[in-house]
């Protein structure tokens, strides 16, 4: 069976499972500047920043989500904490206008939603402004979080945990309860993609990126191309040492490497030309995998799955992109950076 048949007959089985996102739900801002003589404030004299278009996506685990629900899931459930805020209003209508079914719990005190706000002057971003970075999780909205998990966790086949923000929803009660969901659920796929947390999560899958995975063994890699292969080994090991489960490591253009417990393997990238936009590509690896692993497939599949689904988003400039399963069909025929060496 070809690549592209048994990528055909993933997608399918993917069409059938339900998956749900707990994590760090944010939203992403883009908005346009205008670009001619700026206007000066009466009040302050100042010149002022003019917004010519603002168009508003999900982020962080909302992109997740919104990955998850383009590949074509049967359902997609989302469980996290927005403010009672404007943002976290946009938030939720984006995530039900993509078809993810809204847990997200609104705390009125002491959280912001977190957003990404991304200023541009015609092609060039500028500097980003950022909400929700301070936010405090209350005892209330964790005991609601963790109940609401545990109550849904048994219709799911598969959660992502997501974690995104250093001051996020991750408490220690809420990693010890998703820790304990994974002990005695083992028959779901778990997977984790913990930006700064991962050695706190026991007994999930594990995705991470190879700059990601220096800094927890205490090496500093520029960029993820630059991370020696034998490093990266070693650290995918110790991972499934502790966890028992599969570990992906992404490596930019290199692909991913793969750690099933026993093994070790390389899926290469998809030779994609510039220009191309890495900006949510992780989120659609995590989206892809799980999706595929949930649906049984092997950890060679889900990994070129999900390298197919990534060759879809970076082409897609100034957004966090998604991948529906007709992209990720036309793009399983393209060749891969192995082949083009």
């Amino acid at each position: 069976m070809t690549s592209t048949t048994r990528i055909a007959a993933l997608l399918e089985s993917i069409s059938l499972m339900s998956l749900g996102v707990v994590g760090d739900f944010c939203l992403d801002a883009y908005w346009q500047l205008d670009e001619g003589p700026p206007e000066l404030s009466l009040e302050t004299g100042k010149p002022t920043h003019a917004v010519t278009v603002q168009r508003y996506s999900p982020g962080g685990a909302g992109n997740v989500a919104h990955n998850l629900a383009a590949l074509g899931t049967r359902k997609v459930l989302a469980f996290g904490i927005v403010g009672d805020d404007l943002f976290g209003a946009e938030l939720r209508k984006q995530m039900s206008a993509v078809g993810v079914e809204d847990g997200l719990i609104v705390q009125e005190d002491d959280w912001h939603t977190p957003v990404y706000a991304k200023p541009y002057r015609g092609a060039e971003e500028q500097n980003r402004i950022d909400f929700g970075r301070f936010n405090m999780l209350t005892e209330e909205s964790e005991h609601s979080l963790i109940s609401h998990i545990k109550e849904k966790i048994k219709t799911l086949d598969g959660l992502i945990v997501n974690q995104q923000l250093p001051r996020s929803i991750f408490t220690q009660r809420v990693v010890d309860a998703l820790n304990s969901l994974a002990q005695t659920w083992p028959q779901k796929v778990f997977l984790v993609d913990a930006r700064d947390r991962i050695p706190d999560f026991q007994f999930m899958v594990t995705k991470l990126n190879a700059v990601e995975a220096g800094r927890i063994f205490g090496k500093k890699y520029e960029v993820n191309e630059s991370a020696p292969l034998e490093d990266l080994e070693e650290i995918a090991k110790k991972i499934s040492d502790r966890t028992k489960k599969p570990v992906f490591v992404t490596r930019g253009r290199r692909g991913i490497l793969i750690y099933d417990g026993s093994a070790l393997a390389e899926v290469p990238a998809l030779d994609v030309p510039e220009p191309t936009d890495p900006v949510g590509a992780g989120d659609t690896v995590v989206a892809a995998l799980a999706a595929s692993l949930s649906a049984k497939s092997d950890v060679h599949d889900a990994a070129l799955l999900a390298m197919c689904a990534a060759a879809v988003t970076v082409r897609k400039l100034r957004q966090t992109g998604t991948a529906s399963p007709a992209e990720i069909r036309n793009a399983s025929e393209i060749p891969t950076t192995s082949d083009q060496s």
